[in-house]
């Protein structure tokens, strides 16, 4: 039955009451005519207490699976947010170690540089020194074969 057929129900109580003679704030109610729409009533109101149960049912299914997608969504959007969180801090890391790979390089550079133009300007002195010992050897040979030749020179004037 209908909810059209319960409301019809319902309005030919209410006619009853209200169209019954009343005494004394009470009214006089034809109890055959009463008891009968009252037993239609409860033979309808079953079907639609039932179709109501099952929109109730569906609902709280509905609601139910709504609320399992968002909290399965939750979860999915909570993993991926400490994912990328995790992959940002791992980012930040790889980054800070690279920073201080890159300064101790730089360091290990200059250090070497400096030590190369030591060692260089330590062989530099050295040849510097040799070159001047050996100068000083070709300058006292140069004047040594010099006197000798200008010995030579007086010996041949004299003899000529």
């Amino acid at each position: 039955m209908s909810s059209n057929h319960l409301f019809s129900l319902l309005g030919r109580l209410e006619e009853l009451i209200t169209k019954s003679p009343r005494l004394a704030g009470r009214a006089f109610l034809p109890i055959d005519e009463a008891l009968e729409i009252i037993k239609k009533i409860r033979v309808t109101v079953p079907d639609e207490v039932k179709t109501a149960k099952e929109l109730v049912k569906q609902k709280e299914a509905i609601l139910g699976k709504a609320q399992e997608e968002a909290d399965r969504l939750l979860s999915r959007s909570t993993k991926e947010a400490q994912r990328i969180l995790s992959e940002h801090h791992l980012i930040k890391l790889a980054q800070e170690e690279s920073n201080e790979i890159k300064a101790e390089a730089y360091q290990a550079v200059q250090q070497m540089e400096e030590e190369a133009n030591r060692y260089v300007h330590e062989v530099l002195g050295r040849l510097e020194e040799n070159l001047l010992e050996a100068l000083k050897v070709v300058h006292r040979s140069k004047e040594k074969y010099r006197s000798v030749g200008e010995e030579h020179g007086s010996v041949e004037n004299e003899s000529d």
